[in-house]
């Protein structure tokens, strides 16, 4: 999975051409977040159901755009399951650097994590989910 982080001038409306190029290109959003990082610009952070077509639609629009491989993880929809795994990354010297939830349901939140070191990160929350 991977989300794309979007630079934009931090003015009205900057969300809404995002959406509407990705609209126009048949792309649902499962997850968004905006983040202002100072007065001029911000941070639209998105996670699609077609990575490819996402990729597509945003350079042909001339977007400025990263993107990152997450992390999806399914835990128990609880108090303290999202203090566990994320103190036991910690522990790990594993920074989570984005955290998105993309579904809440049947008792169980679905998270959208980026970290900065995915081969470990994927090696201790599958050995720790899986006990």
């Amino acid at each position: 999975m991977r989300q794309f982080e979007i630079a934009l001038q931090n003015k009205p409306g900057q969300l809404a051409n995002v959406c509407e190029v990705l609209a126009k290109s048949g792309i649902n959003i499962k997850s968004v977040s905006t983040e202002i990082r100072d007065e001029t610009f911000g941070v639209v952070k998105i996670l699609t159901e077609d990575e490819k077509a996402t990729r597509k639609a945003l350079e042909r629009a001339g977007f400025n755009f990263n993107e990152y491989e997450v992390i999806s993880v399914g835990l128990p929809d609880r108090p303290g399951e999202l203090s566990k795994i994320s103190k036991k990354l910690a522990e790990s010297n594993i920074n989570i650097e984005s955290l998105q939830i993309l579904d809440k349901s049947d008792g169980k939140v679905f998270l959208a994590m980026k970290v900065d070191n995915l081969s470990f990160a994927k090696k201790i929350l599958e050995k720790m989910l899986a006990g």
